[in-house]
């Protein structure tokens, strides 16, 4: 019969098992496994969607996608600031590529998705990065504090518009993908995760998101034959834009070099995935620290947040 000390072992490997694969696979993803972006320049013309693509982390993908050599079709709400983005990345190099866009105030209901996109019907769309949403920056105010109007254009913002734009692409989407893999992905946040304070209705609107994604992908591989299009959940720390006037460090680094790191990681077979790898070991942190501790943690870091941008404004 075994003994006690031989059952603990076991059980102690048993145990510490699950952690070896998990930083096995750590390693392998942020170190060691190639870029799978150009897995999705097949077929005829392959193009990108970008939402949210004249500030930001979608500024800063759409010009790695451009380098990459897809042809773009870009979202924006601002037709000068969309033309200056796309005389900037033509102005990156000599591509042959195509760049269309279309400009919609996703913060705002009633738009004919299908009347949208129907422009695009005929392209072999290959991947969609759905980057657009926001917070109207750090606000002191509670929810109760807000107007309706507020609370409605956050969710639409973040949740009904990526929802609905996903709907009407899906049919030509699965006609691309017969021909090679299709990839959506959603630009999630943390947030999402702890709910910090002053951000109840963005945190809510990005989880929204990530259950989505499941769904959605589980849609499209289990239910009925496989139709090759594929959804990824993309969990975002803190980025310095436009919308987050901060300093940069490691934990925050700028919108480039998270677009960098975003593009490098797409198509790495994960329906969850924090391309930046600091972001990765700060939600092992979180996880690690337990909700109280990490609830405390961010209403204070709020507290910061939203004072210095109170003294920049």
């Amino acid at each position: 019969m075994a003994s006690i000390v031989e059952v603990l072992a076991v059980i102690g490997v048993l145990l510490l098992i699950p952690n070896v694969y998990r930083f096995v696979s750590f390693i392998w993803l942020y170190f060691l496994r190639p870029s799978s972006i150009r897995s999705y320049l097949h077929g005829p013309a392959p193009y990108a969607i970008v939402t949210g693509a004249t500030d930001g982390i979608g500024k800063a993908v759409a010009a790695e996608l451009y380098d990459k050599a897809f042809n773009l079709i870009l979202h924006g709400r601002n037709d000068e600031k969309m033309r200056k983005v796309i005389n900037e990345l033509r102005a990156r190099g000599t591509h042959d590529t195509d760049i269309r866009y279309f400009l919609v105030d996703a913060a705002q209901p009633g738009h004919d998705f299908a009347q949208m996109m129907e422009p695009y019907k005929d392209l072999n769309i290959t991947l969609v990065i759905h980057n657009v949403g926001g917070s109207y920056g750090l606000q002191p105010e509670r929810i109760d504090e807000r107007s309706e109007e507020h609370i409605l254009s956050v969710v639409h913002w973040n949740a009904i518009f990526p929802l609905f734009l996903t709907r009407a692409l899906l049919p030509r989407l699965r006609v691309s993908a017969k021909h090679g893999p299709v990839l959506v992905q959603f630009i999630g946040s943390i947030a999402g995760d702890i709910s910090p304070p002053r951000l109840p209705i963005y945190a809510a609107s990005k989880k929204f998101l990530e259950g989505l994604t499941r769904g959605l992908d589980n849609d499209e591989r289990y239910f009925g034959t496989p139709t090759g299009v594929r959804f990824t959940y993309i969990a975002v720390g803190a980025v310095v834009s436009n919308s987050l006037r901060a300093d940069v460090n490691l934990g925050r680094p700028t919108s480039e070099t998270f677009a960098k790191t975003l593009v490098a990681r797409s198509g790495c077979g994960k329906r969850r995935v924090a391309p930046y790898v600091v972001h990765a070991i700060m939600q092992w942190a979180m996880e690690a620290m337990g909700e109280e501790v990490v609830d405390r943690y961010s209403a204070e870091e709020m507290a910061n947040l939203i004072a210095a941008e109170e003294k920049k404004a």
